[in-house]
């Protein structure tokens, strides 16, 4: 028995034994997000289809929101609901307190209500009256046909019989399907591994402090799960995430970050505090193989089938009430239900334009709408 310690401890050292032999079956992001010049942009035909993500940079350093602070924010926009998680995202199954954005803002800044030690996150939805406060600070657009936003189609589809644009469904359609946001948090907060329930594309612009981003295309998700932690995988419980095609990137102040429509996301905040900005798009993208054939291969179509589906559970042919509750009269500050004359009457005509313009960046379409 002497002997065999002695050779245990020669051969491998004071009684340890050799480390075992790292993963080979491990996510090597390497799907590639590549970081582009407004000029690099233009002249890349494979990035303007919209069927790619990539960080632009160089542009978004001379816009207005980059001077952005929270007091800033708090006296622009006071009115706006926020969802605002005390002990972070990263939870699927985490429920936010609906607070107004002043309130919130002096909890996150000075936590009186919840002192827990956990790092914060809010989500911001805007609706048209808070846009249109902050909208100015994003200007110039970056080529405005590849992020034509709905400031070119909401008010052309979205009119009143007497021809006036229909300011309250705007509103509507921002609140209801989460349009545009601002995201705050800091330091270690981040949100769940998911996808958008809808075919839009997004954007989003990094405002202060660095975000550190998980990104994979709609063609993997059935190597994938909203538990996935991205930055701490276990491989245990989901082995089939080392075979996903998947990438990562941290997006730093002045950078923009595109991702096309139902691809999956992770973000992670790596500093405090961390102020972005998102903003969604539809109409942009080419057709697309992972979608299905025909009709179904247009994102756009798809973003509207998804919306009709919200409203086939409101609205009924030939019924005059509505189906759904509206929960904003229970909860203030929630979403509510979609307004019937953007499902019926708005929606087809922006689908008009959203087709149109799809067609005017990527070519004369196989299949007509």
């Amino acid at each position: 028995w002497l002997l065999l310690v002695v050779a245990v401890i020669r051969c491998c050292g004071q009684g340890s034994f050799a480390p075992a032999p790292p993963r080979k079956d491990v996510q090597k992001f390497s799907l590639n997000i590549p970081r582009v010049t407004l000029e690099d942009l233009a002249k890349n035909q494979t990035l303007k289809s919209g069927l790619h993500a990539y960080v632009l940079h160089g542009f978004a350093e001379k816009w207005k929101a980059m001077d952005w602070t929270l007091d800033y924010l708090k006296e622009k926009i006071p009115f706006e609901w926020v969802d605002y998680y005390p002990k972070n995202m990263v939870d699927v199954q985490a429920k936010p307190y609906l607070l107004k954005f002043d309130k919130a803002v002096t909890e996150f800044q000075n936590p009186v209500q919840w002192k827990n030690g956990e790092p914060k996150y809010m989500q911001i939805r805007l609706g048209l009256r808070g846009w249109k406060r902050l909208k100015k600070d994003f200007t110039p657009k970056p080529l405005p046909d590849v992020f034509w936003d709905d400031d070119e189609w909401a008010g052309k589809c979205m009119k009143n019989q007497d021809g006036k644009v229909d300011k309250p469904a705007i509103n509507n359609f921002f609140v209801t399907n989460q349009w545009k946001f601002l995201l705050i948090g800091e330091e270690g907060t981040s949100m769940f591994f998911h996808k958008d329930g809808t075919a839009a594309s997004s954007w989003q612009v990094q405002i202060v402090g660095k975000k550190r981003w998980t990104l994979c295309p709609n063609s993997e998700s059935h190597l994938l799960d909203v538990h996935l932690d991205t930055y701490k995988p276990d491989y245990s419980r989901f082995p089939q995430f080392a075979s996903a095609k998947c990438g990562q990137v941290t997006v730093a102040p002045g950078e923009l970050l595109y991702y096309p429509a139902y691809w999956w996301h992770h973000t992670l905040q790596v500093a405090t505090p961390s102020i972005a900005y998102t903003g969604a798009l539809v109409g942009v993208e080419a057709d697309r193989d992972d979608l299905g054939s025909g009709q179904q291969r247009k994102p756009h179509y798809r973003f509207y089938q998804d919306l009709q589906e919200k409203c086939l559970k409101c609205w009924k042919k030939g019924v005059s009430e509505r189906q759904c509750d509206d929960i904003s009269v229970k909860w203030a500050g929630a979403a509510p239900p979609p307004f019937r004359a953007v499902c019926d009457d708005y929606l087809p005509k922006c689908l008009e334009l959203w087709h149109e313009h799809s067609e005017s960046l990527h070519g004369k379409a196989k299949h007509e709408l």
